[in-house]
């Protein structure tokens, strides 16, 4: 018998589940491993953002005076793929603590990113590169 019916084969990874845990249980806490699986993506979206600017040679600095606007790598689908890296580290942390006080220190960092660092930067980059900028963030996402 071929079983191609979605329910059927769902019904069966539920008895499945089921039979498992009850005969072979291991238990793991997955918030951790979720959590630290954000914070591994969130510090890898660092590292390779700050080697792109690096390698165009422009600065990584926050408050620098870049030389080139980067618009490829991980800056073709975030203008701020440092920042969001530094978040999804804080909520990588937060979810691995399970702490929901901790998940708004990431909610009160992103805000003050957002509208702080974020907006600065922006009109750096506006007078510095102007129709450049303008097309690259009419075409790229602020966060994601």
């Amino acid at each position: 018998m071929k079983i191609t019916y979605p329910p059927v084969i769902l019904l069966c990874g539920l008895i499945a589940q089921v039979v498992l845990y009850f005969t072979f249980p291991v238990l793991v806490n997955l918030s951790i491993l979720f959590g630290i699986l954000i914070l591994i993506i969130g510090i890898s979206l660092v590292y390779i953002s700050l080697r792109k600017l690096s390698k165009m040679k422009t600065t990584f600095i926050p408050d620098g005076k870049p030389e080139k606007l980067v618009k490829d790598g991980p800056f073709r689908f975030s203008r701020n793929p440092i920042y969001l890296g530094m978040l999804l580290i804080l909520v990588g942390v937060s979810i691995s603590l399970q702490s929901f006080s901790s998940l708004m220190i990431s909610i009160v960092f992103g805000l003050i990113i957002n509208f702080t660092w974020i907006k600065h930067e922006e009109k750096k980059l506006e007078d510095i590169f102007d129709s450049e900028w303008e097309e690259y963030s009419k075409r790229t996402r602020r966060w994601l």
